[in-house]
């Protein structure tokens, strides 16, 4: 019967109304997921991955050599702190390498490496370590070529003023009673030239010094250090002071900054020369590289590559 209040209502029945319930979370489920970028990201991903090209010639192959292995196995070993790894251990390493393999290969096939500025930058330093080998960079310098090296860069080394010293300390409070010492030390000193005078207070460090601006801006502070060079030789000084306190100092000789001498830069000149070596290598690569290409910049012929000062990073293990 017709209800007179409203259009007519048609009884659905139990299953049909059920099935009109269920399909509306699927509904919202389904429009969740066409929103979701998420999903979008995952399907265009296996899009890419599908349609991205086989390797050449099909299936490619996956060759590990056990020269490979071994090196892998130990480093592993070297990690944990063992001698030798266990067999469930190698076998986990052996299922890694080929992992990488694979992921490596795949990343490759994807074209993962194509603009990315982190692979782009470990390219860079893979040739420039390549240059560096093939110009024999690691070769440890022979005496000749150190010496040969410190003629042509002279010019740069210079010897630092030294001075040798003897001094009497007293405490950070002790200046007063060092400035009523100095007559006493010159004469205790004048007994026994060259030795420091039995006065004043104990003092952890030697009592008689020799060193560079440097090494007694290091060790007593850039005040004294600079009062000890202005000094005058051979004469009992002021009260100078230091981080420590306060000295009485006597100047016993002083050599004024000069020209410095082979065997003065002697142990510098190795770490200097192999970055020289190393900028070398890396100068004659680029420029018979570049001989290969045409280069542009902005639209217009690049010209002839000025001298690059450039050097592959610290090698470390597992990047090189």
């Amino acid at each position: 019967m017709l209800d007179a209040t409203g259009p007519a209502m048609v009884d659905e029945g139990p299953v049909v109304a059920a099935r009109r319930v269920s399909r509306a979370p699927v509904r919202g489920l389904l429009g969740a997921l066409v929103r979701s970028r998420l999903v979008h990201f995952v399907v265009l991903g296996g899009v890419i991955f599908w349609l991205a090209p086989a390797p050449h010639g099909g299936r490619g192959d996956i060759v590990i050599d056990g020269a490979t292995l071994r090196a892998v196995e130990e480093a592993q070993a070297q990690r944990l702190g063992t001698v030798r790894l266990t067999a469930e251990e190698e076998r986990q390493v052996r299922a890694r390498a080929v992992e990488d393999e694979i992921l490596y290969r795949e990343a490759l096939r994807l074209g993962l490496d194509q603009d990315d500025n982190v692979v782009r930058q470990r390219l860079v330093q893979k040739v420039l370590f390549l240059a560096e080998d093939l110009a024999g960079v690691s070769r440890p310098p022979t005496e000749a070529e150190l010496r040969a090296f410190f003629e042509a860069t002279r010019a740069q080394w210079t010897r630092p003023a030294r001075v040798r010293l003897i001094h009497v300390y007293a405490g950070p409070d002790g200046r007063d009673r060092l400035a009523l010492l100095r007559d006493r030390a010159a004469t205790l000193e004048a007994h026994a030239p060259g030795v420091p005078p039995a006065l004043g207070d104990a003092f952890p460090l030697a009592r008689t010094v020799a060193g560079s601006r440097d090494e007694l801006v290091g060790q007593y502070g850039q005040g004294f250090a600079d009062a000890v060079l202005a000094a005058e030789p051979g004469v009992w000084s002021e009260p100078i002071g230091s981080k420590f306190g306060w000295h009485l100092v006597k100047v016993l000789e002083r050599a004024d900054a000069g020209p410095a001498e082979f065997e003065d830069v002697r142990d510098r000149l190795p770490l200097l020369y192999l970055v020289a070596r190393k900028k070398q290598a890396a100068r004659e690569f680029l420029r018979q590289a570049a001989r290969r290409y045409r280069i542009t910049v902005d639209g217009a012929p690049f010209g002839e590559l000025p001298p690059s000062d450039r050097v592959a990073p610290p090698r470390s293990d597992g990047l090189d």
